[in-house]
């Protein structure tokens, strides 16, 4: 099993705003994960349904589990300022019980974390790496997702929200299919290695 993460090349990232991306992608598959899990439950949990994006705008909160993104959406589509969604319990703990394929515990969690971080030119290359994904039948927000930073540091907004997406990230994968993705894309390397 193997993770891929496919970072944006043209945006020049300075290596602490590249790692920090770098821990977004990694994080992003096991919160959807655990995310998934406490909307299965049976209690409730309030959560914002807007924020502030780096442009300024106020706009719907961006979470990335699709089915949270929806609630949030339509809560603030509908002027509220938060959504209650399904959670064990909203006080001082959450207890979580998520389901982690088979293959991924065995083959990831209990193996080495085998990790490739690739390089792409720009933006519309990462149209390419989702377009190999939905090839390798993969689900956008559960296997695969796009990291958009907020732009309140160094970067400057390129999407309407106010956002400018830095990458994309990929679940743990059998490597065949991870490498089916990988090699179309160079590993990603410091700007001075030529």
């Amino acid at each position: 099993m193997r993770r891929v993460f496919i970072i944006r090349k043209d945006l020049h990232l300075k290596p602490g705003k590249l790692a920090a991306m770098v821990g977004h992608c990694c994080e992003a598959y096991w919160t959807n994960l655990l995310k998934a899990s406490l909307i299965k439950d049976n209690e409730f949990m309030t959560l914002p349904a807007k924020e502030q994006y780096g442009n300024g705008k106020i706009g719907p909160a961006l979470y990335k589990h699709p089915l949270l993104f929806k609630l949030s959406e339509e809560a603030f589509n509908a002027g509220k300022d938060t959504f209650t969604t399904l959670a064990e319990n909203s006080r001082k703990t959450v207890t979580v019980t998520t389901e982690i394929p088979k293959d991924v515990w065995n083959d990831y969690v209990n193996g080495i974390f085998t990790k490739t971080i690739c390089e792409c030119r720009n933006k519309n290359q990462l149209t390419k790496a989702e377009n190999l994904a939905k090839e390798q039948n993969l689900v956008e927000g559960l296997d695969y997702g796009f990291i958009n930073d907020k732009c309140l540091t160094d970067l400057t907004p390129e999407n309407e929200d106010g956002t400018t997406t830095i990458g994309i990230w990929f679940k743990p994968l059998p490597d065949e299919i991870a490498q089916a993705i990988s090699k179309k894309f160079p590993l990603y390397r410091d700007h001075e290695t030529v």
